[in-house]
């Protein structure tokens, strides 16, 4: 399955999705991601199979305004290029449509890339998603983007990782290669693994992220409004 959080074209309010050979599918309950996450695997199934057969809308997927998959109730624990582990807030989550936004006066951004996984409430791991971190010069974590799409668990095969790839212009600026070790030894909190930085990505230059099964997303350094 493959979750994602939209802006919806008729209304304008944040709605969860299942994407589907290539179109969104608007999802007809009440719950967000967060709330079907919660409610287990057998729920969040039904759930996605609702999705597809009485969708609210469907929308063309590049079409679709994508925000964050989910936003976690609990800060996220980011392992990474740090010595130690960096928790970052709810507050600081953005979605892939949301852009980079640059600090007053910084002449650029630094970015960590990788995944974060989420879990369930009974702590089994219910997907991924592409990871983000955008960091000021001076280290300072700015925002946290994640997306486009929460992709749950089943679609990986058992034990497989994945490839992570940041470019500019078609060139590799960072490559994290990940195993799910980390997701699995998680708490319960969601928990990203992000162990490649870039250099001094400045304003305007076009940042692209490929993670293979999780999806791929591109966006101008320095644009968007960053909430």
């Amino acid at each position: 399955m493959r979750w994602v959080t939209y802006l919806s074209p008729s209304g304008g309010e944040r709605r969860p999705g299942v994407v589907d050979d290539g179109c969104v599918f608007g999802y007809p309950g009440p719950q967000d991601v967060l709330g079907l996450l919660a409610d287990g695997g057998d729920a969040m199934a039904e759930a996605h199979r609702r999705a597809l057969a009485e969708p609210v809308e469907i929308i063309v997927e590049f079409e679709t305004r994508l925000c964050a998959p989910l936003t976690p109730a609990r800060p996220v624990t980011v392992r990474g290029t740090d010595s130690d582990p960096v928790p970052v807030g709810p507050g600081l989550v953005r979605g892939t449509d949301d852009g980079a936004v640059l600090p007053a006066g910084a002449p650029g951004l630094v970015a960590d890339v990788g995944a974060v996984a989420f879990r369930f409430d009974t702590g089994e791991t219910a997907g991924y998603t592409l990871a983000c971190l955008w960091r000021a010069p001076g280290g300072e974590p700015t925002t946290l983007t994640l997306g486009p799409a929460l992709v749950t668990a089943e679609e990986f095969d058992d034990g497989a990782g994945f490839v992570v790839t940041a470019s500019v212009e078609d060139l590799t600026v960072a490559e994290a290669v990940l195993d799910r070790a980390w997701a699995e030894a998680a708490d319960g909190a969601p928990v990203g693994s992000l162990p490649a930085r870039t250099r001094l990505l400045a304003a305007g230059e076009e940042f692209f992220v490929d993670g293979g099964p999780l999806g791929s997303f591109e966006l101008r350094i320095g644009s968007g409004t960053g909430t």
